[in-house]
């Protein structure tokens, strides 16, 4: 079992090393890491609210200390006057895509991950590296096998009989959002498992078998002990799952085809600065990106204490 293999040794104590390397790395370095890190961000805020002006090609920093020139313009057209409406329909299916394929990884990852750590049977630890393998594929690779799949179905034929058997129907899943939840979600639950088989490892023995002594099942114990004890790992893995699939730009693209409706914000990109012209682009870029950072910044106490859960 997974839980034989103590998950308290800090991956070979890596916690403490990086604790004492990073207290002898001057202040002064790291905020010009951060300054550096914000810097694109800080771009693009101040080319969105440039004075607006077609085939202006000066330096965005140019208008970064004169705020008077500043203008929201380029948002109230991004909002209400892009073509059909096209930006707003794009971010509501960006949503579309990124809150199921964050929310159903962490619940199947949690339910997987108890099962590994807390219910015992043969082959858990063959199943567990199975897993960690599965984070080595590129998912790259099987999207147009899995697009072939999801058009035309899954057939297989018996060459002694010239028989053609039917093993997945057609669902329609090509060009629509459903089936970019799927490669999501395929893609993502390995690393989901792994992060959270670790989590729940250190949940203490005693809680839990305390719980079966009073006569608590597996999905009491789940729902009321381990769920509550690894919320810090459940928000890490949140953050990077829904920046994962909100930022995705080639498995929608892949997936949704020509579908136009259907296209998640980042796609839209790739065809709207033909469209419109000076700071507007750049404005959908920034109400696109806010979302991610605020997701960030939100749950950021959470964030670097569940990436790190099991290496104390």
């Amino acid at each position: 079992m997974v839980r034989q293999v103590d998950a308290t040794d800090g991956f070979g104590g890596l916690g403490p090393v990086v604790g004492r390397i990073m207290r002898h790395v001057p202040m002064w370095v790291l905020i010009l890491i951060a300054a550096l890190w914000l810097l694109p961000t800080v771009a693009g805020f101040i080319s969105s609210v440039r004075p607006w002006a077609f085939g202006r090609w000066a330096g965005w920093w140019q208008d970064l200390l004169d705020p008077s020139t500043w203008s929201l313009e380029a948002y109230r057209i991004a909002l209400t006057a892009s073509p059909n409406n096209s930006f707003v329909e794009s971010m509501v299916n960006s949503f579309a895509i990124a809150i199921p394929s964050t929310l159903i990884p962490l619940l199947l990852a949690s339910a997987a991950a108890y099962a590994i750590v807390w219910i015992p049977f043969r082959g858990t630890g063959v199943l567990f590296s199975g897993i960690v393998a599965l984070i080595a594929v590129p998912i790259y690779a099987a999207l147009i096998p899995l697009l072939l799949a999801f058009s035309t179905g899954v057939h297989l034929t018996i060459p002694l009989i010239d028989k053609t058997a039917t093993l997945v129907p057609v669902f329609g899943l090509a060009g629509s959002i459903p089936g970019v939840w799927i490669i999501h979600i395929g893609s993502q639950l390995p690393f989901a498992i792994f992060l959270l088989v670790f989590a729940t490892a250190r949940v203490p023995r005693s809680l839990v078998d305390s719980a079966h002594i009073d006569g608590a099942s597996h999905p009491q114990i789940f729902r009321h002990v381990v769920i509550p004890l690894i919320v810090p790992s459940l928000a890490a893995l949140g953050v990077l799952l829904f920046l994962y699939s909100w930022n995705d730009y080639v498995v929608a693209l892949t997936i949704i085809g020509s579908n136009g409706s259907a296209y998640p914000a980042t796609v839209r990109f790739s065809s709207i600065g033909s469209l419109t012209d000076g700071p507007v682009p750049m404005a959908m870029v920034f109400i696109h990106s806010s979302v991610a950072i605020a997701v960030f910044f939100g749950l950021q106490r959470f964030f670097v204490r569940g990436l790190l859960a099991g290496t104390e």
